[in-house]
C-alpha cells in the first residue's frame, strides 16, 4: 500500500502520480489531504484501488477508466464525467450532476446527491442510496439510476434510452416529460437484486417502480436550423 500526501502537489501532478502508480502495478492507494481539490482521479487507468481520505472538489474521477476510486467524504458537482469503466465509490453525498454523460462502470452514493442526476448519461450503473433533486435522469441515452430514497420534480424529463428505478411513493406524481411509469418486470427485479448483492444495499428490489422513455405520445420538438450566408452572400 502506497500513501500519497495530495498537500504537497498541484491537481496535474498528483493525477499524473497516481496513474504512475497504477501502471507500476500498485493495487492499493491511500491519498491523504485531498482538501476538496477539483479534478482529483481524473482520466485514471488501469486495476487498483485509490481510496481518497476526505471530501473533493468538481469533476472526481472524470473519463475513469478501470481503477476503484473511494471517496471517503463528500464529492463536489460532475462526479464520473464521462467515466468508461471502475467504480467510484462516495461515502457520504454528492454535489449536483453526478455521473452526467457517463459510458460504462459503476457510481455508488452512500448519501444524497444534487439535481441533474445522470445527466446524459450513456451506459453503466448510479445507485444512490440516499435522495436526489430535481430532474434526474434528464436526458439519459442509456444506462441506470437507482435511487432508494426520495426524487425530486422532472423526474427522467426528457429521456431518449436508459432506466430508472425508483421507490419514492409519490414518484409518478414527479414525473417530467416524455418519460412513463411502470411496474418493475421480473428481469429486472433479478438485474436489482445482484447490483444490491454486489454493493451489500439491505432494500428489496421488488419495492421499486420503473421510469422509462414513452414509446409513443412523445412531444414533437422543432429544431432552429437557421441559413448562414458568407460576406460574400453564398
Amino acid at each position: 500500500m502506497v500513501v500519497v500526501d495530495a498537500a504537497t502537489l498541484a491537481k496535474r501532478e498528483l493525477n499524473r502520480k497516481l496513474n504512475s502508480l497504477l501502471a507500476e502495478g500498485e493495487r492499493s492507494i491511500e491519498v491523504h489531504n485531498p482538501g476538496s481539490m477539483h479534478n482529483l482521479g481524473t482520466a485514471l487507468k488501469g486495476g487498483g484501488e485509490i481510496t481518497v481520505h476526505g471530501s473533493t472538489g468538481f469533476y472526481t474521477g472524470g473519463f475513469l477508466e478501470g481503477p476503484r476510486l473511494v471517496i471517503d467524504g463528500n464529492t463536489g458537482w460532475y462526479t464520473g464525467d464521462n467515466m468508461l469503466s471502475g467504480e467510484i465509490i462516495i461515502r457520504k453525498n454528492a454535489g449536483s450532476n453526478c455521473g452526467p454523460s457517463m459510458i460504462g462502470g459503476t457510481i455508488v452514493v452512500h448519501g444524497n446527491t444534487g439535481g441533474r442526476t445522470g445527466l446524459g448519461m450513456k451506459g453503466g450503473d448510479l445507485l444512490v442510496l440516499g435522495s436526489t433533486g430535481r430532474w434526474c435522469g434528464q436526458m439519459t441515452m442509456g444506462g441506470r439510476i437507482v435511487i432508494l430514497g426520495e426524487v425530486g420534480a422532472g423526474l427522467g424529463e426528457s429521456m431518449y434510452r436508459g432506466l430508472i428505478h425508483v421507490r419514492d411513493p409519490q414518484a409518478e406524481a414527479k414525473l417530467g416529460g416524455n418519460v412513463e411509469f411502470h411496474p418493475i418486470s421480473a428481469d429486472e427485479v433479478e438485474s436489482l437484486a445482484q447490483l444490491f448483492a454486489t454493493h451489500g444495499v439491505q432494500a428489496d428490489p421488488k419495492s421499486f417502480m420503473s421510469v422509462r422513455p414513452m414509446t409513443s405520445g412523445r412531444h414533437h420538438y422543432t429544431i432552429f436550423n437557421p441559413q448562414l450566408s458568407g460576406a460574400d452572400g453564398r
